[in-house]
């Protein structure tokens, strides 16, 4: 490796003292990415070290007053792009010096978009408003033709401000300025888009990718020109989407080109990350890297080939922890103010630094704790506070320190240091407050035959229940929701979730929300948007979690047989952005319903008002709570609901029998098919009187026919 970086470096001398004739060859292929800009009159080529983005000047004038469209020629050994002086295809050899080409049939130029093929010795140039063209490089010493390929009509006209060939599959690679890749076929100019890998909207800002090219692993490198951010593709089969890899140079003019068959390389002195992988530490992640200089964190920097991240923190490379720049005077309590002290070793440089706050194994945006903040040399107090959102536990902090000031946690920096330390959360003053208690659940028993009473027998969903409130200072700072699946009796499938009537979705931090099924965690988005109140949900489809059991089985434990003593469950803790004073909260149980699962058919009464696949459109939810507002209301009062909007009847009979329920207890539930008015005979009394004082204890074993009730 060492023999190899020595080889580099006393190539690049090479390069800029050899003064040989133009048409000398380069002796290898590049390794570095050729970038050039034209800020003035004359372009300028900068080598760009894609591992960290320090880019050096190669040559300050390359002989001409434009250059684009350019790309290394692998058969040859030279580069080759569009001089816009001499208007005609131009060859640059190691002393990057233009030699205008006699090229004949010359049409439609300028171009501004172009590379030189892998598999066959020739150009091609692409030109927005006209088409795709090549240009045989067998023997450029002859007159070269150029012919066209295809017109932009036939390619559909994408918006292309550069290209690049892929080293292995003949093809044509690019990715335009709506953020799609797509695939161009040299022979014909087939054309097809594939996925869009970069949307400006979610970015920030306009997309220009005025240099493109690869490396021999199948990566497709595209340079931003606005800001020089330059993202990575991964193209092996399978389409990555394109992540942030490294800082690079910006200009509103770029081209670039590389030999395809390069591998980009890391030397020993790079400095990386060693916070586990799932925060971007290792340079297939797209690592926090810095190239080694004198601006540091506190004295010590060594430099790795890659990261060794945690578990194999701390270096393991050479047992020496280089991570002394940072010290934690005090602790990390939910609510309260911390002082972070930086020491910096060199001047000039900004900090930036972030905080995994609630513990999903990323550093986001609203984690960040220093943003672009101005160190001077020596000791440096950072105040910062710990967010009502936080979650208590070991988590990661991530410093980085730079004399670029607009750097995220992840991607490669010419300078400074990237520091990871593990840290604790700690919570005190906070109180909770449980439902039905600590230790137990209660259960909600729910009929999915609504509007219709269907069979009634009150097993289509059972899920056992509690709620956990975490309160400070009199407000509530997150709740804690477990759920267990007692039974699921019914052919159709049903999603559930919880309303919290009252509470403003916004006050809860959604991106937060850890989310747990089976004990494993979720990535889907369970705060549901655009709902009036907050609305949680734990599965879309509780079939996907739940298994029936025995071969034969239709259901999950609602017939002898079928379904075991273990339950699925869940598990969601909630951080709320804004605390809610408790006084403001709704009664704990909430509002816990079913939906009809996505893509589900919920029988021909609901179909016949909400459509086929009735989705969120159908709910049911207990007595008298109203619906979410996702919620079709044409389905009141139709067949057996006797709903009134007026009075804030809901999801009753006119006899006031429900299509949900609560128990409180790990209920004995009906076997499939009994109506529960059969197996407990005290219910209906039960539900016909509205102050709940009939039979208040009818779902207790000992007043049920117990011969119709499931037993595990």
């Amino acid at each position: 490796m060492l023999a190899r970086i020595s080889k580099l470096l006393c190539l690049t001398l090479f390069l800029w003292a050899k003064t040989a004739d133009a048409s000398d060859p380069f002796e290898f292929c590049p390794t570095k990415a050729f970038i050039v800009q034209s800020p003035g009159s004359v372009p300028i080529l900068y080598g760009v070290d894609l591992a960290i983005g320090s880019y050096t000047t190669i040559s300050p004038d390359m002989g001409t007053s434009k250059v684009n469209g350019a790309g290394f020629n692998y058969h040859d050994s030279y580069m080759y792009g569009w001089d816009y002086d001499a208007e005609t295809l131009a060859r640059f050899g190691n002393d990057y010096q233009a030699v205008p080409l006699n090229l004949t049939n010359l049409i439609d130029k300028p171009f501004y978009v172009g590379d030189v093929s892998v598999v066959e010795n020739a150009w091609y140039g692409y030109r927005k408003g006209y088409g795709l063209y090549r240009v045989d490089l067998s023997d450029p010493e002859a007159a070269l033709v150029m012919v066209k390929i295809a017109t932009h009509t036939s390619m559909g006209n994408p918006t292309l401000t550069d290209l690049a060939f892929h080293p292995f599959d003949g093809l044509i690679y690019a990715v335009d300025n709506d953020g799609f890749l797509m695939t161009i076929d040299p022979a014909n100019g087939e054309t097809t888009v594939l996925v869009q890998v970069l949307s400006e909207a979610e970015e920030g800002f306009k997309f220009t990718f005025g240099a493109q090219y690869f490396d021999v692993d199948e990566n497709l490198y595209l340079s931003n020109n606005s800001n020089g951010f330059i993202y990575r593709v991964t193209i092996n089969g399978e389409f990555s989407e394109a992540v942030f890899f490294t800082y690079g140079p910006s200009s509103s003019s770029n081209d670039g080109a590389r030999c395809a068959l390069a591998e980009v390389e890391i030397s020993d002195l790079v400095d990386f990350g060693d916070a586990p992988d799932s925060y971007g530490s290792t340079l297939a992640e797209g690592g926090a890297r810095h190239g080694i200089s004198s601006l540091l964190l506190g004295s010590l920097i060594d430099g790795e080939s890659d990261a060794y991240f945690f578990p194999l923190s701390d270096d393991i490379s050479d047992q020496s922890d280089d991570d002394d720049g940072i010290a934690f005077p005090t602790g990390f309590e939910i609510g309260s103010s911390a002082i972070i002290i930086a020491n910096v070793t060199g001047s000039g440089g900004f900090l930036n630094a972030w905080i995994d706050w609630d513990q999903d194994g990323q550093f986001e945006d609203d984690e960040q704790i220093a943003e672009a903040l101005a160190v001077n040399e020596g000791t440096n107090n950072l105040p910062i506070n710990v967010p009502i959102w936080a979650t208590t536990g070991g988590t990661w902090a991530r410093f980085r320190i730079s004399t670029l000031p607009d750097i995220g946690p992840t991607g490669g920096v010419s300078n400074g240091e990237v520091e990871d330390y593990p840290l604790t959360v700690t919570e005190v003053g906070v109180t909770t407050r449980h439902y039905p208690n600590e230790s137990s659940f209660t259960s909600f028993a729910f009929e999915d035959k609504y509007p219709q009473l269907g069979d009634f027998d009150m097993n289509d969903v059972l899920m056992n229940l509690r709620y956990t409130e975490y309160i400070k200072d009199g407000q509530v700072i997150r709740i804690k929701l477990e759920g267990q699946v007692a039974a699921l009796g019914g052919r159709y499938h049903n999603g559930f979730g919880i309303q919290i009537p009252g509470v403003d979705p916004a006050s809860i931090k959604g991106d937060s929300i850890a989310h747990f099924i089976n004990y494993v965690r979720q990535s889907n988005y369970a705060l549901e948007e655009n709902r009036i109140s907050a609305v949680l949900v734990a599965s879309e489809n509780l079939w996907d979690i739940t298994q029936p059991g025995e071969s034969g089985c239709k259901f999950f434990r609602v017939e002898e047989g079928c379904g075991t003593s273990s339950r699925p469950n869940w598990e969601m803790t909630v951080p709320f952005r804004s605390p809610v004073d408790v006084n403001s909260m709704p009664a704990m149980p909430y509002d816990p319903f079913i939906f009809a699962a996505p893509g589900t058919n919920h029988g021909s009464s609901v179909s016949a008002v909400t459509g086929q696949y009735p989705g969120r459109k159908f709910e049911v939810h207990l007595k008298n709570r109203a619906p979410s507002n996702a919620f079709e209301v044409g389905l009141f009062g139709t067949y057996d609901d006797a709903s009134d909007t007026q009075q804030a009847i809901f999801f009753q009979t006119d006899n006031g029998v429900p299509w949900a329920l609560e128990i409180p207890l790990d209920w004995k539930h009906p076997k499939e098919g009994v109506s529960v008015l059969e197996a407990y005979p005290q219910f209906s009394d039960f539900a016909a009187d509205p102050t709940g004082m009939t039979n208040p204890e009818w779902y207790l074993e000992n007043n049920a026919n117990t011969q119709f009730l499931y037993n595990d």
